[in-house]
C-alpha cells in the first residue's frame, strides 16, 4: 500500500513539474508580431543610386499598429527616439517592431535600415546582428506612401536571445548620408527586456493574498 502511495505522489510531482516547465516556457516566449505583406508599387532601379530618389523602391499598404503601443527609448544623450519599439522574444528569432506615426502632411517619405545594426546585451556587450527587415530591403532607401496620419510598423529580425540576456540596447549602424537623411548612427541606453515585450507578457508585480482564518 505504501508503494502505491509513493508512486502516486511521484506521478503527481512529475505532472506538476511538467506543467511548471510549460508555464515557464510560455512566459519566456512571445508570439511573433503580425506583419502583413505590403504592396510593392514600384521596384528599385537595377542601378539604384542613393542620391537619386527616383531609383528607390516604393511600397504602400504597410502593416499598421496601435499608436503608443510600443515604448520610446532614450539615446546616449538622453533624447527620446522618434518611434516606439516592442520586442518579441520568440524561440526561433527575436523581432523588434518599430512603430512610427506618419504626420498628416507627409504622404511620401523614405526609410533605410543598415546592415551592422544590432541588439546589444546591456550587461555583456554581445551583439545580435540584424538579419533582415521583413518585406523591405536593407542598405537601400525605400519609399512608403499613402499612409499619412497612420501608425506604421516595420519589423526587424535578429537571432534568438538567450535567457541570460536581461537588458538590451538598440544599435543602428551609421551609413552614408544624403540630402534629407543623416547617416549618423544611434545607440540607446540599456533597457529591461520585459519593459519592451508585449503588454500581455510584461512582468506584473504579484498581488499576494494571505490566508483567511476563521
Amino acid at each position: 500500500m505504501k508503494k502505491i502511495i509513493y508512486f502516486f505522489i511521484a506521478a503527481v510531482m512529475m505532472l506538476t513539474g511538467c506543467h511548471t516547465t510549460k508555464s515557464a516556457f510560455a512566459d519566456m516566449y512571445d508570439e511573433r508580431p503580425e506583419n502583413k505583406q505590403p504592396m510593392l508599387e514600384r521596384p528599385a532601379w537595377p542601378n539604384y543610386d542613393l542620391h537619386d530618389d527616383r531609383s528607390f523602391a516604393a511600397f504602400s499598404h504597410i502593416q499598421t499598429a496601435v499608436k503608443d503601443e510600443g515604448k520610446r527609448l532614450h539615446d546616449e544623450d538622453g533624447y527620446l527616439t522618434s518611434g516606439a519599439y516592442t520586442l518579441y522574444r520568440c524561440k526561433d528569432a527575436t523581432y523588434l517592431a518599430y512603430d512610427w506615426t506618419v504626420p498628416s502632411s507627409q504622404d511620401w517619405f523614405f526609410w533605410r535600415f543598415t546592415s551592422g545594426s544590432a541588439l546589444i546585451d546591456g550587461d555583456t556587450g554581445d551583439r545580435y546582428l540584424l538579419q533582415s527587415l521583413e518585406h523591405f530591403p536593407i542598405d537601400q532607401c525605400f519609399w512608403i506612401y499613402g499612409q499619412s496620419n497612420e501608425t506604421i510598423r516595420l519589423v526587424l529580425v535578429f537571432p534568438p536571445l538567450p535567457s541570460s540576456v536581461k537588458r538590451i540596447q538598440w544599435y543602428e549602424a551609421s551609413a552614408e548620408s544624403r540630402r534629407w537623411m543623416d547617416g549618423k548612427g544611434l545607440i540607446t541606453k540599456p533597457v529591461d527586456i520585459n519593459d519592451l515585450r508585449p503588454h500581455s507578457k510584461a512582468k506584473q508585480p504579484s498581488k499576494r493574498q494571505g490566508r483567511i482564518i476563521r
